[in-house]
C-alpha cells in the first residue's frame, strides 16, 4: 500500500512541474534596444580645442534611456571627466547624435554635445583590434566657446586590451 502512495504522490508531483513549467509562446528572443548600435563600453580620451590631451584614457558607456526611444546616456561613472548626459540620436543610419543644453548629472551644469558619430571598424584597439571609433565634442553651457573634443575606440573586453 505504501508503494502505491508514493507513486501517487510522484505522479502528482510530476504532473504539477509539467502543468506549471508550460511555454508562455511568443517569441522567445529578447530582442534589442532601440538605440543599441550605440550602446558599449569605449576607452576615450579628452582633448581641448587644440588637441592638446586633458586626460588619461577612461572608460565611458552609452547605453539606451528607459524610455527606450532615439535616446541613450553617455557616462564616465564620474571618473575622467565628469559627464553623464543624454543624447539623441540624429541618424541611425550614419550613427550620428548630438545634445541641447542637456542636463549633466555629475555638475549640475547643462552641456552641449555636437558634432557626435561612431564611425563602424574605424579604430584599432589598444593591442590592435580593428573596433568602432567614437568622436563627440562638449561644450558646457555656463562655460561658453570652450570645447573639448573627446575620441575614443570601443572596448574588446580582452586582458590585453584594458587599461
Amino acid at each position: 500500500m505504501k508503494n502505491q502512495q508514493i507513486k501517487t504522490l510522484l505522479f502528482i508531483a510530476m504532473s504539477f512541474t509539467l502543468l506549471t513549467s508550460c511555454d508562455e509562446g511568443g517569441d522567445p528572443k529578447a530582442g534589442g534596444t532601440t538605440t543599441e548600435k550605440f550602446a558599449g563600453d569605449w576607452h576615450i580620451i579628452v582633448l581641448d580645442s587644440d588637441g592638446v590631451p586633458l586626460t588619461n584614457y577612461g572608460l565611458f558607456t552609452t547605453y539606451n534611456a528607459a524610455s527606450n526611444d532615439e535616446n541613450f546616456w553617455i557616462d564616465d561613472d564620474d571618473k575622467t571627466f565628469e559627464l553623464k548626459t543624454k543624447v539623441q540620436v540624429n541618424d541611425f543610419n550614419n550613427l550620428t547624435f548630438s545634445a541641447t543644453n542637456s542636463e549633466e548629472l555629475y555638475l549640475g551644469d547643462n552641456v552641449n554635445i555636437t558634432n557626435g558619430k561612431i564611425l563602424k571598424n574605424a579604430a584599432h584597439s589598444f593591442a590592435g583590434h580593428v573596433v568602432d571609433s567614437i568622436y563627440f565634442e562638449v561644450e558646457y553651457v555656463d562655460d561658453p566657446g570652450t570645447i573639448y573634443k573627446l575620441a575614443g575606440h570601443r572596448r574588446t573586453g580582452f586582458l590585453e586590451d584594458e587599461l
